[in-house]
């Protein structure tokens, strides 16, 4: 009995020794990522990455100016260098790390009016449908920078509906795409879930 506590006690006493033992940059590495956190960042200035979070390690490729990359794992206030994944793996100092700008072809769907203009543009790909439901056929799917027009109610607002955690927006097909289509369609104008403030819609410019 006494020789199994002493086994026990010699088995955690070398757990934490071996903890102890591990270098801090393994352990900054198996941080965990945080999905609810942007890993997009950008380079302030042209930087090396190295293969190690020390500046005394070799560099394994330099990145220019502006250069976008995935952080592997979002990093704690203090940290002074964080792994990336993309576009090549390594150790960069966060101090040369900015946060990304949004897509400046998304429209806040707060910041814009809905009245008068019916020209829009398709911002992310999306799919014309018959009725404002996922489950309905779709008609036909449109890419980025289609131009299509959306159809007015009284008051010359957009006539939208919301089913199913998205906002629909009737599409008048007939003059969207002339002598092709005909009659109306809908299409996700918002994601209220996964981008509730991004429109897949834009003003014609």
């Amino acid at each position: 009995m006494e020789f199994h506590k002493f086994l026990y006690i010699f088995t955690l006493v070398n757990i934490a020794t071996f903890a102890l033992s591990v270098p801090v940059f393994a352990q900054i590495t198996q941080a965990p990522f945080n999905s609810s956190q942007s890993s997009c960042r950008v380079t302030k200035i042209s930087t090396p990455v190295f293969k190690e979070p020390s500046t005394s390690s070799h560099a394994i490729r330099i990145l220019s100016a502006k250069t976008k990359i995935t952080l592997a794992y979002i990093p704690v206030s203090g940290d002074r260098f964080v792994r990336i994944k993309a576009p090549t793996s390594g150790f960069i100092q966060t101090a040369v790390l900015k946060f990304c700008q949004p897509n400046n072809n998304a429209q806040n769907i707060s910041s814009k009016p809905t009245i008068g203009s019916v020209c829009r543009q398709i911002v992310r790909q999306e799919t014309i449908r018959r009725q404002p439901s996922t489950r309905e056929p779709f008609i036909t799917t449109l890419s980025p920078n289609t131009t299509v027009y959306v159809n007015l109610v009284t008051g010359n607002i957009v006539k939208s509906y919301k089913s199913e955690n998205y906002i629909w927006v009737e599409i008048d097909l007939a003059r969207s795409f002339p002598g092709e289509l005909s009659g109306n369609g809908w299409i996700v104008n918002t994601d209220l879930v996964n981008t509730p403030g991004l429109s897949s819609l834009a003003y014609c410019s």
